[in-house]
């Protein structure tokens, strides 16, 4: 018959078994960006990693904070491709996160990995008149240094469905509802991708919204920006935090193609939901 082990390495092993965990949760830093007719409020420095950028917006206007930029890149070069009407989406580029466009009085969150680099905060939202808001002036520099030696990495936020955004549809894992969501949005490629949320207005459909396109993009659009997220460049992933009332959306992405420069929704990614 074996010997009884020692009573104490028993009481010993069982408390070494139940010592409570030291790891602690930690929520992304938040970064807010004040988006006014036609200008940003915004750090100008902040460090890599997990980050929520809380846009908010106290213009008349609609407003929206897309982010770009790369690694390895001068603020000249970003800028000569994408401060214009007609963005360039370049190979070297990196879309990591932006707030998705929303009306005034309104804030829209999102979040992201973000890795040391220059990047740009720009609105291509179009003024009544039909002109981008970056071309009057709507875009402001931003860098991100590397993260403090030993800092600790940033939970991701947990969310309750996912978008897949390919080429070129909208995949839901569960349909949209009433009420506040954190949605985790993953891009499959090929190319860069957004998922803009729009509520339409009453009596309005996609035709009147497709009929407003057609028209320039002038004058009263039939929808409402509720918020959205920019990217993320493929293969990647953000997470956007939103809170949508019973009606009748749009999902839509106006990101040109990498191809013939024509925005996604002309190649179908445009979808008419109803939420309830």
């Amino acid at each position: 018959m074996k010997p009884l082990r020692p009573l104490c390495l028993l009481v010993i092993a069982a408390c070494a078994s139940s010592k409570p965990s030291t790891k602690t949760s930690t929520a992304p830093r938040v970064v807010t960006i004040t988006a006014t007719d036609y200008a940003f409020g915004a750090p100008d420095t902040i460090p890599a990693g997990l980050t929520t950028f809380r846009l908010v917006n106290p213009g008349r206007e609609p407003h929206q904070a897309v982010i770009a930029g790369a690694p390895d890149k001068t603020f000249a070069e970003i800028e000569r491709a994408l401060v214009t009407a007609e963005p360039k989406i370049l190979d070297w580029m990196t879309f990591p996160v932006g707030a998705g466009a929303v009306g005034s009085g309104d804030s829209s969150i999102v979040t992201a990995e973000m890795a040391p680099g220059n990047y740009l905060v720009l609105c291509y939202i179009p003024s009544p008149d039909g002109k981008p808001h970056v071309v009057k002036g709507m875009y402001r520099r931003l860098v991100v240094v590397p993260a403090a030696v030993g800092a600790a990495r940033a939970d991701e936020p947990k969310a309750d469905l996912t978008v897949t955004l390919s080429d070129y549809a909208f995949a839901l894992s569960a349909p949209l509802t009433a009420g506040t969501h954190t949605i985790r949005v993953e891009n499959t490629g090929p190319q860069l991708h957004e998922l803009t949320i729009e509520r339409l207005a009453p009596g309005k459909t996609l035709a009147d919204w497709r009929q407003w396109v057609a028209d320039g993009m002038r004058g009263t659009p039939p929808t409402e920006p509720a918020g959205g997220v920019t990217g993320p460049t493929k293969g990647n992933v953000a997470w956007l935090t939103i809170t949508l009332t019973p009606g009748n959306y749009l999902l839509n992405c106006y990101v040109p193609d990498v191809k013939d420069g024509k925005p996604h929704f002309l190649h179908g990614m445009v979808r008419e939901i109803e939420i309830h």
